[in-house]
């Protein structure tokens, strides 16, 4: 229990009395003596109005038609200490009663005070219905010693903005509702233009369609029909594809990746053995579609399917291109192009016909040889540490390979463990121009092997 004690100090104050190990009267004391602090003192800082996460969003926000979020106006009900009058404790307002009962320049003020219990939902809807302002105030993480220090007390009960949140603030909710319903007009208004647009859109392609259907008469226009069909699909990505592939554009990026990748790249070479490190620090010419430093996904991609992994285990290089393109951010439109020509020659070969070029009939030349394929560079990768003997190929399933025993660990031969200077660690050269670069689907000078590719899936 809790005992009222007098002192040399100004004013009376609550000691816990230790021998009776009562929590409750710890409790019951803070609970009393911050509701008399409150009454004493006159004054009181009202928390910030924030709105909720969930319900209400400050500011709060909308989405158009077509997925785009809109950001209404914020409701600025900011902090502020407030001088009380009148106050009363525990007034009763017929089914419930604060602890605190008091007028600020804003008029009536309830104040809860949390040591053990929360205002419930029932309490909390009542003051809401009724259209006053509560505000509770949190003690239940007080430190043990916080009752016994005047000064913390009185911060914490009086001052602190972190231990104070509102139950009920009708005008910052009332000025909340005004602003959603400002946001849902202007939604509203952005809604018939998107369907206006779309009426438009739908109109003109019911233009287009007929025009189409009178060109395919004979074969050829039934081709040209069928190719300006299908190209519509990838109109957005083939807009991008030149700038996308520009040789000067990869040159860039690949500098960029490699700067904003080198610490954690010199860190993993540092980890690896040499002849490691001499597999990776090669890449093939579209290898920068990864969004990545090659150096950096081929040193994560040995990692994660052979460093980590015990000898013996297996797995198949379709699972290495999935997780490559699933962890970095490739770029979405080459591949989704890539995607295309990949299921046109899946579809020649299920006819009959035998076709190894990566090419797409609906796609011209020049867009057919600017596509980069997402599969060699990860392909080449696997060849180059099958080469290291770091993995070896199995017979079956196709893509199948097996973890061989780790190499030596760095700095150190095989024979006698003596050490060994580890060779500098040095870069790639830079993407070279399209035009320098070898002709599509070669390897590495000293790779000839060509490895079956991983299927779209």
């Amino acid at each position: 229990m809790a005992k009222a004690q007098t002192s040399r100090r100004r004013r009376p104050h609550f000691a816990h009395l230790t021998d009776t190990g009562c929590q409750t009267g710890r409790e019951t004391g803070i609970h009393l003596r911050a509701k008399q602090l409150i009454a004493e003192r006159r004054q009181l800082r009202v928390p910030a109005w924030d709105g909720d996460w969930i319900e209400m969003p400050n500011p709060p926000q909308a989405s158009d038609a077509d997925g785009h979020v809109h950001v209404g106006r914020r409701v600025d009900y900011p902090a502020r200490q407030s001088a009380l009058h009148k106050v009363e404790l525990e007034r009763w307002f017929g089914t419930y009663k604060p602890d605190v009962y008091a007028w600020d320049e804003a008029g009536e003020l309830l104040v809860e005070i949390r040591v053990t219990h929360a205002v419930d939902e029932r309490k909390a809807e009542r003051v809401q219905a009724h259209g006053r302002r509560m505000i509770e105030i949190d003690l239940s993480r007080l430190d043990r010693d916080t009752p016994h220090d005047l000064a913390a007390f009185e911060q914490a009960v009086l001052n602190d903005p972190a231990n104070r949140v509102w139950i009920s603030c009708p005008d910052a909710v009332a000025d909340w509702h005004t602003s959603k319903q400002e946001l849902d007009e202007q939604v509203a208004a952005c809604n018939e233009e998107i369907a206006r647009w779309r009426e438009q859109q739908a109109m003109a392609a019911e233009k287009r369609r007929r025009q189409e259907d009178r060109s395919a008469k004979d074969k050829e226009g039934r081709r040209a029909y069928m190719r300006r069909l299908v190209r519509d699909k990838h109109a957005d990505d083939l807009a991008q594809l030149m700038e996308l592939t520009a040789p000067t554009r990869i040159e860039r990026v690949l500098q960029k990746y490699q700067t904003d990748a080198e610490e954690r790249v010199s860190e993993l070479l540092d980890a690896v053995p040499p002849i490691v490190r001499s597999a990776c620090l090669r890449a093939h010419e579209h290898a920068w579609v990864f969004g990545v430093d090659p150096v950096l996904w081929q040193l994560l991609a040995y990692q994660h399917f052979v460093a980590n992994q015990p000898a013996g285990s297996r797995f198949n290089q379709r699972d290495v291109a999935a997780w490559v393109r699933r962890s970095f951010h490739p770029e979405m439109a080459l591949y989704r192009l890539f995607v295309a020509q990949y299921a046109a020659r899946a579809e020649t070969r299920r006819a009959g016909f035998f076709k190894r070029r990566m090419a797409y009939w609906v796609f011209t030349e020049e867009e057919n040889e600017r596509i980069p394929n997402f599969y060699t560079s990860v392909n080449d990768f696997i060849d180059r540490l099958e080469a290291a003997r770091l993995i070896r190929r199995l017979p079956a399933p196709a893509g199948e390979r097996e973890v061989l025993p780790p190499p030596p660990a760095p700095g150190r031969d095989g024979d006698g463990g003596n050490p060994k200077p580890a060779p500098p660690p040095s870069r790639p050269v830079a993407a070279q121009p399209l035009e320098s670069l070898p002709e599509r689907g070669r390897r590495v000078p000293g790779h000839s092997t060509q490895v079956g590719e991983p299927s779209a899936d």
